[in-house]
């Protein structure tokens, strides 16, 4: 099966098909001392009601926004298919090995990875660069997906970009994402 290089799902059905656009919310609701993040698409919830999952309050509550960037800059992200239920049950060899249980986790320990670089970096806010260690752990992690076409420079670029929508989450303490998988874009707003 011959794939575009930007979608990575275009000879699939359009319902296990990432969505070319779609919009995230996410919003913050306290329990007792703790702060957590719903997220939700088109008004329905997608996934947990996440905490930092820390003893610390380090804002991992909205790490999800980085995966809805892989999706949308790198066409991967087997965590958005599930989330989404778009996975390609179709093809039984893709349901298991692309979006299946091993890329999932994958993806977890990239954004886990990823994310304790970025803390020791004030969350990569006035860097332009990925260390070359960890866009080497993150090329090694995923030659066995159909994500290794991506360049290390388009992982940097989509690490960033993730990152500069997860600092506007983080001070705004939640709000709205706008993906765009065509032209690569990604806007936000408060929902202040």
């Amino acid at each position: 099966m011959k794939t575009n290089k930007q979608y990575l799902d275009s000879d699939f059905d359009e319902m296990e098909q990432l969505p070319r656009k779609f919009t995230v919310y996410f919003s913050t609701i306290k329990s007792g001392a703790k702060l957590k993040t719903r997220v939700s698409i088109n008004g329905m919830q997608v996934g947990d009601v996440i905490d930092d999952n820390s003893k610390e309050d380090d804002a991992y509550r909205f790490h999800d926004v980085f995966h809805y960037t892989f999706a949308t800059m790198l066409g991967w992200s087997p965590c958005t298919r599930a989330m989404m239920k778009r996975k390609r049950k179709s093809d039984p060899v893709i349901d298991e090995i692309e979006d299946g249980a091993r890329a999932t986790i994958t993806e977890e320990a990239l954004s886990l990875i990823i994310f304790n670089e970025a803390k020791n970096k004030n969350y990569f806010e006035d860097v332009s660069k990925i260390s070359k260690s960890t866009l080497r752990i993150i090329k090694e992690m995923t030659e066995h997906f159909e994500v290794k076409i991506r360049t290390s420079k388009e992982w940097e670029r989509a690490i960033l970009k993730g990152y500069e929508v997860f600092r506007l989450l983080s001070n705004h303490n939640g709000g709205k994402v706008d993906f765009d998988t065509t032209k690569k874009e990604i806007s936000f707003s408060s929902l202040n």
